[in-house]
């Protein structure tokens, strides 16, 4: 290891740690004795089985001590290391972590006189911010929505619940009547799974910094995303992009450093209308066993040649109603980042596989009553700077992208 790291031992760590901040830079220590009195600024604090940071500062008072952190690559732990890893993921290890300043879930449409299934506190002597797989809140504009995930051994169930001009029902996770300041409303569902998961990865480092990297998320999983559009006005709108606070962690351990692989979703919702009163509906299911990697080695990010299997069908069944053409597009973005600490600030590789749909109807007033289908799912990786030393910023390697269309659904 680097001659600046100070090991905490793990039962040290259960004995002596009082709390963490929400974003897990400051640690509250009952006393500043043994290994913890070796703490100071420019050290790097490494707590076996938790976490590693970069001390900023360290404070007393009375016999307590606070140690503010800042997060720490592999190349601040390690001088010189060949880390070779390869980790079946455990997802019944999986917390979720609501983002620094993001409030409790709000009430939105919850039915007076029933308890809230929002984020779960774990019990005060855990170490850890209060953590939960079911999070409501409110997005930009006219947003709200609902995400949970369900995890077990070897998979992790998640769905998400937009509302537009609506609120979600916590009760059911639906969205209740009502629309917009446009008169828009949008109900959409995106749900899925991983399974199957596999985490694996190269780190050389000599002298203090990276001579190659690597890393593979090999998973199975899928994706069903299903929406229906009311629109008593007619009108083009661009919603942002909407980016949930509360992602889905599971902690490993790496070398003797405790990792976390983190999980986040992002959704984006684009609706172009012609006519008054359309009703639309669509969606599509599908399922696929991909390889997200990348290798770092100097001259730049590369990527495996393998494509990934991916089967699935558009959803047609209910009927869309345009008197006029409209046009619809969502695309739902998973992330799967992993680095050192509880934050994955620092993360060291990433992988995302991103489903985008987009629907054109025909004008009912034309004799075009089709729509037409098009989906598009594709991945993206790349190693972070942090730990690719040879630029500053880094662009995502195109792993792969599939497309696909049905010219003549809903007829």
């Amino acid at each position: 290891m680097a001659p600046n790291v100070v090991v905490v031992s793990a039962p040290t760590v259960s004995a002596d740690l009082l709390s963490v901040s929400s974003d897990g830079s400051t640690f509250v220590f009952k006393s500043a004795t043994g290994t913890l009195s070796h703490l100071a600024p420019g050290k790097v604090m490494l707590l076996q089985g938790y976490t590693a940071g970069v001390v900023v500062s360290v404070s007393r008072s009375g016999s307590r001590l606070t140690v503010v952190t800042q997060p720490a690559a592999l190349t601040n732990i390690f001088q010189n290391a060949d880390i070779n890893f390869s980790q079946p993921i455990d997802f019944s290890n999986a917390f979720g972590a609501l983002s620094p300043g993001t409030p409790i879930s709000s009430d939105l449409a919850q039915p007076a006189g029933t308890r809230r299934p929002d984020v779960t506190v774990r019990p005060a002597g855990d170490k850890v911010p209060p953590v939960g797989l079911y999070y409501f809140g409110r997005g930009p504009g006219d947003f709200s929505y609902s995400v949970f995930a369900s995890p077990s051994l070897s998979r992790l169930n998640w769905e998400i619940q937009t509302c537009v001009g609506a609120a979600v029902v916590i009760k059911t996770t639906s969205c209740n009547g009502g629309s917009s300041r446009t008169g828009l409303s949008i109900a959409a569902t995106i749900s899925g799974y991983i399974a199957k998961a596999n985490l694996s990865g190269n780190f050389d480092i000599a002298n203090g910094k990276n001579v190659r990297s690597s890393f593979s998320f090999l998973s199975v999983g899928g994706v069903t995303v299903t929406y229906q559009i009311l629109d008593p006005n007619k009108g083009t709108y661009k919603l942002p992009v909407l980016r949930f606070p509360l992602s889905f962690n599971i902690p490993f351990v790496v070398a003797g450093i405790p990792m976390q692989l983190k999980i986040s979703f992002a959704v984006l919702i684009n609706v172009a209308m012609s006519s008054k009163n359309d009703t639309i509906h669509g969606g599509t299911t599908l399922t696929y066993n991909a390889n997200e990697s990348a290798t770092e080695s100097g001259a730049g990010d590369s990527a495996p040649q393998s494509l990934p299997k991916i089967v699935g069908s558009f959803l047609t069944s209910k009927p869309t109603i345009t008197l006029g053409s409209a046009a619809i597009e969502i695309a739902a973005q998973m992330k799967v980042g992993f680095g050192p600490g509880i934050a994955v600030a620092n993360i060291l590789g990433y992988g995302d596989v991103i489903v985008a749909l987009g629907q054109r109807t025909g004008s009912l007033v034309a004799g075009l009553p089709c729509s037409a289908f098009y989906l598009t799912v594709s991945g993206h990786a790349y190693m972070e700077s942090q730990i690719a030393i040879w630029r500053i910023t880094s662009k995502p390697v195109d792993l792969f992208s599939k497309s696909y269309s049905d010219p003549k659904a809903q007829c």
